[in-house]
């Protein structure tokens, strides 16, 4: 592949990564302040107006779903999901700590194909039951696509911190681009 072609599918691969990675941030920025506005206005319609507001608890709900979920997968690219990192303490040489990492990354990468398994017939599922929710009965296949998109993205950057890890063991530089750094 000549140079060229390389440099530009990898400046593609980065717009796409970054575009990817800002719409998550925004996902994550409307949806909490969405919450928040809808919360505070369920706070008022109970104690001020004597309303139960039930309809707005639902629709808190709903979005909620995104919100854990695009908060899941934002982890996810960012590394920053939670793990237990005391591999360091027990193995010493780098050499075996890289292929532990190479292990646990990809029991992370199938257990989240596993969730993209379950997530995709959950979805399919709820197309075709067509649940709604309780007061508004609204389409419960919006909250169940969440379950489904957001195991999907997990798994994608599981699998690109796993091709990482298996490249630091064989002593080359990562693909990804965490935390906004270039990779060499």
């Amino acid at each position: 592949m000549s140079s060229s072609v390389f440099y530009w599918v990898r400046r593609i691969g980065l717009v796409i990564w970054n575009s990817l990675a800002t719409a998550q941030r925004a996902i994550l920025i409307i949806t909490s302040c969405f919450i928040v506005l809808f919360l505070f206005g369920s706070v008022l319609m109970r104690y001020i107006f004597h309303y139960p507001g039930m309809e707005v608890e639902e629709i808190v709900t709903l979005v909620a779903f995104w919100l854990y979920f695009t908060g899941a997968v934002y982890g996810a690219y960012e590394r920053s999901h939670i793990k237990a990192e005391l591999l360091q303490l027990v193995f010493k040489k780098p050499r075996a700590y890289a292929l532990v990492k190479v292990t646990s990354s990809l029991i992370v990468f199938t257990l989240a194909v596993i969730m993209s398994y379950w997530g995709y017939y959950f979805f399919i599922w709820g197309i075709e039951k067509w649940g709604r929710s309780a007061i508004l009965l609204l389409p419960l296949v919006y909250v169940q696509s969440s379950i489904f998109v957001g195991a999907v993205f997990m798994a994608f950057y599981f699998f690109v911190e796993l091709v990482d890890n298996i490249r630091q063991a064989l002593g080359l530089a990562p693909v990804s681009r965490v935390g906004g750094a270039e990779p060499s």
